[in-house]
């Protein structure tokens, strides 16, 4: 039975963690005009989108995290009331891990993604968010969104880090819990996604010269 639930339990995990790595969110983007070969050509109603990731910052807010937990480890050593912080299934040290996570989950997503220039770019090429005024309100329009999908972003990705603890305390074998979330986890589904993409990006490739290649050929024959 504990098995089965195990099973369970890590097919759910990597479903959350597939929605994690993929979610986005999209901004709508409407070009008014644009130039083709030195013409200007209405394309009034043309619309596109921007794509924010539910978790832009990828594993880089566990990765620093990790590396910070070394603190309080240490003072736990040194002071005697809190040495439940020495234990990495206790609850005190797995609150401040899921907390220094979501801090650098805002830090890193903060300093990889330029919505300044974004909207610069965004204003160059002719496009505009509806509603919003190109330049500065719409690079605070993007910042407002990326801030409200960091956030449950960053909650999920410090519950999946903290899981194994969770798993553990439920009686959940240690070697199974470690799977169940962390670093590990999210990079072989990254890996896993970005290699499918790969594929069907090949094999749409394949598709489109086999199209044009028989398109020749009839317009040949038709000769």
């Amino acid at each position: 039975m504990m098995i089965l639930i195990e099973i369970i339990v890590w097919f759910v995990v990597i479903l959350l963690t597939v929605l994690l790595v993929t979610a986005v969110r999209k901004i709508a983007v409407q070009y008014a005009r644009r130039t083709v070969a030195g013409n200007v050509q209405n394309v009034a109603g043309s619309r596109d989108y921007i794509p924010l990731k539910l978790n832009a910052a990828g594993v880089m807010p566990i990765i620093f995290a990790q590396a910070i937990m070394f603190l309080p480890v240490a003072l736990a050593q040194r002071f005697p009331f809190m040495a439940g912080l020495q234990d990495m299934n206790g609850f005190g040290y797995n609150v401040i891990f899921a907390f220094l996570i979501i801090i650098f989950s805002y830090f890193y997503t903060a300093i990889t993604i330029p919505t300044n220039k974004m909207a610069d770019d965004l204003k160059r090429s002719g496009g505009f968010i509806p509603g919003i005024r190109p330049g500065k309100d719409t690079a605070d329009r993007l910042d407002s969104v990326l801030s409200r999908i960091t956030l449950p972003g960053s909650l999920f990705l410090a519950a999946l880090s903290i899981l194994p603890a969770i798993a553990f305390k439920f009686g959940i074998q240690q070697s199974w819990a470690m799977f169940y979330g962390g670093t590990s986890l999210i990079i072989m589904v990254g890996v896993a996604i970005d290699t499918l993409q790969q594929i069907n990006s090949y094999l749409l490739n394949r598709h489109y010269d086999g199209l044009m290649k028989t398109g020749n050929s009839n317009r040949k024959s038709n000769k």
